[in-house]
């Protein structure tokens, strides 16, 4: 079934619209849920290190990112506009008994009812909790005081034991900017583990623990692909302080030129002791230069959006030109000329990464964004419900996405349970 497409502007118009329409849409009860697709509004992380107050403890940083669009704003007498909100984090142990509760709280003033929804630059703010090595539940609260609304997350988390007796590593922590001093050390954390600006640090930040003081730690940071090669790759050595541990902040920018998910590994070796950690990221085009060697894939990309006269002009260019003639054609486009950001060009390919992480077809090989579910998704966005019916005797698994702002409905089936979705209707 072929989609009927939009153009360009249109998309603009819808992006708009779902991000002012978050405003006036509440739950029917104080309790908000997590959106089924796209990126959560309320970004956190939580990050294990050793306490370097006491031993015995293991220190857990909660990091967490508040965007404007998700909290309710009140216009005040002075014709700007305020919001006020709480985070609270509550940790029980096996008992189900609160032992730690820490909270942090503050306020936003903006001057103008655009600002009230942006998604962007999330208000960082940080929870640090100590406690003795184990698994514990946790909760985490989001409270938008002006709306007396909640969102709550549910967590179980293990605080590892980081012994002066082993070789430990940190958690790693990926890092968009970094303000340092002669005498002190400011980052911001990047809490989806996505890098979309070029601009950034395209960083990450760990913690070496060597076993005894003064012991000198090689370690191997490795940057692989999802399949594994070796991208990149270089060797340090270095020798703890006097906590006994060593911080080490290492950029990758320069060797991760194409989108796509990537690791980063750090493995350490302190005489014959060993560790090794990873973690998964992602690179999406953003505002991130566009690689020649995929600029052919992008004009196809964006043919779910624009015209055939356009992208029939792309593809019928010489190669030099295909990447003016792409860039032109998003230029004309961007809602704010006056700064270095495109955002319509950004979300746009935003929904493409997504859609290429969440909707691919394993056994057809079919990338996400040429999926049926992909190509809806990235022409509309993340639906405003998804009602999911697992296979049953005779009947098939099903998704249906509503998109209240269209008054529409779609419907998508799996007909052979193989995760091939195929839309079906639409009302």
């Amino acid at each position: 079934m072929t989609i009927k497409k939009a153009t360009i502007m249109i998309i603009l118009a819808l992006v708009l619209v779902s991000t002012l329409a978050a405003q006036s849409r509440r739950s029917m009860d104080n309790t908000r849920s997590k959106n089924m697709f796209g990126r959560d509004l309320f970004l956190y992380r939580y990050y294990n290190f050793a306490d370097s107050s006491n031993e015995q403890s293991s220190l857990m940083k909660f990091y967490f990112g508040v965007v404007n669009d998700l909290l309710t704003f009140i216009k005040t007498d002075q014709d700007n506009y305020k919001a006020r909100y709480e985070i609270l984090v509550i940790v029980y142990n096996d008992k189900k008994e609160a032992i730690v509760e820490r909270s942090v709280s503050d306020r936003l003033i903006v001057d103008s009812y655009v600002e009230t929804n942006l998604r962007r630059d999330p208000k960082i703010h940080t929870i640090s909790v100590s406690l003795p090595p184990g698994r514990y539940d946790s909760v985490i609260q989001l409270n938008d005081l002006e709306a007396g609304e909640t969102i709550v997350k549910e967590l179980e988390m293990t605080f590892r034991d980081f012994g002066r007796q082993k070789l430990r590593l940190s958690d790693i922590i990926f890092i968009n900017s970094i303000d340092s001093t002669d005498s002190e050390f400011h980052f911001e954390p990047n809490l989806t583990h996505v890098f979309d600006d070029v601009n950034s640090a395209f960083s990450a930040y760990i913690e070496l623990y060597p076993p005894k003081p003064g012991n000198p730690v090689k370690a191997k940071l490795g940057i692989y692909s999802e399949k594994g090669d070796e991208l990149h790759s270089m060797n340090r050595e270095y020798t703890a302080g006097d906590k006994e541990r060593i911080s080490a902040v290492i950029p990758f920018r320069d060797f991760l030129k194409k989108p796509g998910e990537y690791y980063f590994v750090v493995e350490a070796q302190s005489g014959k002791q060993t560790a090794k950690i990873q973690r998964l990221f992602s690179v999406f085009w953003g505002n991130i230069p566009m690689a020649k060697n995929n600029i052919d894939m992008a004009i196809e990309q964006l043919s779910l959006v624009a015209d055939k006269a356009t992208v029939g002009q792309m593809r019928d260019a010489e190669p030099d030109q295909r990447e003016e003639l792409f860039d032109a054609f998003w230029q004309q486009r961007d809602p704010t000329p006056n700064t270095q950001r495109n955002e319509l060009r950004e979300e746009f390919f935003r929904r493409v990464d997504f859609s290429n992480r969440t909707f691919t077809e394993i056994t057809s090989g079919r990338p996400g964004w040429q999926s049926d579910r992909g190509k809806i998704y990235i022409v509309y966005g993340a639906p405003d419900q998804v009602d999911r019916q697992d296979s049953q005797i005779k009947m098939p698994t099903s998704e249906i996405w509503y998109y209240n702002r269209l008054n529409r409905k779609y419907f998508f089936v799996d007909r052979n349970g193989e995760g091939v979705y195929r839309l079906v209707k639409v009302e």
